[in-house]
């Protein structure tokens, strides 16, 4: 039941491969620990046939300048107006200095980031709908905590609760010198990430991003 459940999970997150930053590796399996993801042999559990978990690629393959590849929009409203849920910029972080849209997609497959640079460096906020319910989300962080210190898994993945209220997942790399965050709040999928990120800033940034959320609503 539990393989069935994985595999109809990651199964719906990979049948989309441009939404997101190859969205079967990051949005299902912990951006940190699994970007091999798609076309690479992997069962639908985000492990690799010969039954070792997915590795981490370098960390300089990421494109912290644009992940997803998208359009630069003018301000927020305009990005707005590509998504059928509401934006919500971190609070207490300056104004985004870009703002990136999915190109190409529609409103509901659209994926933005908002780009912020801070004393830890840059920060990319990523807003989408979540193609996982949350069973299937709790699952999923208990799946990838499980794999922590299996044969061939690298980094790490912890359980943490966001604004007291939301399960999360933190996945930090081999070396420790990064560390992104997810969560589903009020029907969006939010993720933060950096290329020098550590565990505590991500929580923070997210209590902060999930009060504004639940204020907002």
């Amino acid at each position: 039941m539990r393989l069935q459940l994985l595999s109809k999970v990651v199964g719906r997150l990979c049948r989309r491969p441009a939404r997101g930053v190859s969205v079967c590796a990051m949005a299902c399996c912990g951006a940190l620990i699994c970007l091999t993801g798609c076309g690479h042999h992997q069962t639908s559990s985000g492990v690799h046939a010969s039954g070792e978990a997915a590795s981490l690629p370098q960390v300089n393959s990421m494109n912290w300048a644009n992940p997803i590849l998208g359009e630069v929009q003018e301000a927020l409203p305009q990005a707005q107006a590509s998504v059928p849920f509401r934006l919500t910029a971190i609070p207490s972080l300056p104004s985004p200095r870009r703002i990136f849209v999915t190109p190409g997609r529609s409103r509901s497959m659209t994926v933005v980031v908002l780009q912020y640079m801070t004393a830890q460096g840059l920060v990319n906020e990523y807003e989408e709908l979540p193609e996982l319910t949350q069973s299937q989300f709790h699952h999923m962080i208990r799946y990838w905590v499980a794999l922590n210190g299996k044969p061939g898994t690298k980094g790490t993945s912890t359980a943490v609760t966001v604004d007291g209220k939301y399960a999360a997942l933190v996945t930090t790399d081999a070396s420790g010198s990064t560390s992104d965050i997810r969560w589903v709040e009020a029907g969006v999928e939010y993720k933060i990430r950096g290329p020098s990120l550590t565990e505590r800033y991500c929580v923070l940034m997210a209590d902060r991003l999930a009060s504004a959320v639940t204020l907002a609503h």
